[in-house]
């Protein structure tokens, strides 16, 4: 089908893709039903092009983290007139994925019809607003509008309940789990990527991988502590995230002290391709979380990560919680039973025996392809837009 026959669909999202990975899957998803998918965004935290195939324009329009606060308003006023320019042009619908991008879609309403997939866990707190207005004001005017979007999903059951009682919504949202595009295609240079990253010696070792945010919900410091408790030659970890902070110096300063110290590689945030290439030649990815009484985003977690490891085929590390107990149980997770180091050392211990093993790939792509990948998890969005006249 020709691009001028094609119905065009606008995502609108503040965070890049980059770190934001289910609006790269639902845009190659909604690519291959025949759709011209445009992306509009801001700078990724770690610039680098990414080959996501045609009929996808992803378009940035300068970096708002780390901007002082009346450039970050004249931003997100330039990314407001670029979205009117975009969808003058014969727009099918618009689907946007946190607070800000919901409000700019709704803007186009009733011409245009609004998504809203929220990724990110939007309340109002009047006690924050004075550290981050332009959030908590965000958030505030999508959570009293939420009722004008035409469609509205979160990436968890527990995100989805919670929406709906504190938004007052007549129905619940739908579910779409954080998911990556499969697609069984893999970089031909992931491997020599992978290389240049890695130490030599860690080649031929068990890989035990994170990739994301180092921080103490995160419990990025607990699994460094079970990996020097595990103390297996076998295996190396990799981290990524780390920055100079007291939380991040403090996981610098433990390891340089450790015993197993020359099997533990640091590393700041890589670029999307090199993350990509980590996450293809590691064997267990770790996705370790603490629950904290206030902080409700703690508690009603759907990360990232958890697609992105099991599109590659890994073995999943976690902690117990409503969310992550769907892996243990399709037996594509070892979960501890608490985040601290002597727990998480116990199921490490179990994930490795798995992997060593070395008959769960199988297990792990069967539920991919069959539940836990976008293509299956965007069929509420694909069903809306094809009933679009």
């Amino acid at each position: 089908m020709s691009s001028e026959h094609k119905k065009k669909i606008v995502l609108l999202t503040l965070v890049h893709p980059d770190f934001l990975p289910p609006v790269y899957a639902c845009a190659q998803t909604l690519r291959d039903l025949n759709y011209d998918v445009h992306v509009l965004t801001f700078d990724s935290y770690v610039p680098a092009d990414v080959e996501i195939g045609n009929n996808i324009k992803i378009e940035a329009l300068g970096q708002h983290h780390n901007v002082p606060f009346f450039k970050r308003l004249k931003l997100r006023r330039k990314f407001a007139a670029r979205a009117k320019e975009i969808v003058k042009d014969h727009t099918t619908a618009i689907i946007s994925f946190c607070p800000f991008s919901f409000i700019s879609g709704l803007k186009f309403k009733p011409q245009i019809p609004v998504v809203y997939f929220a990724l990110e866990i939007a309340d109002f707190n009047i006690n924050s607003l004075l550290r981050s207005p332009l959030s908590n004001i965000n958030n505030f005017i999508a959570m009293h509008r939420m009722q004008e979007a035409d469609l509205v999903a979160t990436p968890s059951v527990q995100r989805s309940a919670w929406l709906a009682g504190r938004c007052h919504l007549k129905i619940l949202p739908e579910t779409i789990f954080n998911t990556s595009y499969s697609s069984g295609a893999q970089n031909p240079l992931s491997d020599e990527i992978f290389k240049n990253i890695i130490p030599q010696h860690f080649q031929g070792k068990k890989i035990i991988l994170y990739t994301g945010a180092a921080n103490e919900r995160l419990c990025v410091f607990e699994l460094v502590k079970a990996f020097e408790m595990l103390n297996d030659q076998k295996c190396a970890l990799i981290v990524t995230g780390m920055r100079d902070n007291k939380y991040c110096n403090e996981i610098k300063s433990f390891v340089n002290g450790a015993r197993n110290k020359t099997n533990i590689l640091l590393l700041p945030y890589v670029t999307r391709e090199e993350m990509l290439s980590l996450q293809a030649n590691a064997d267990i990815g770790a996705c370790l979380g603490r629950e904290y009484n206030e902080v409700i985003a703690s508690k009603m977690i759907a990360p990232n990560k958890v697609g992105e490891y099991l599109n590659k085929g890994l073995f999943i590390l976690g902690t117990k919680c409503e969310y992550m107990n769907m892996f243990e149980l399709r037996g594509v997770a070892a979960l501890a039973v608490s985040p601290e180091p002597e727990a998480v050392c116990l199921s490490l211990k179990t994930a490795l025996n798995v992997v060593y093993a070395g008959n769960y790939k199988q297990t792990i792509s069967s539920f991919v392809q069959e539940y836990f990948c976008m293509q299956k998890q965007a069929a509420p969005i694909v069903n809306f837009l094809s009933n679009i006249k």
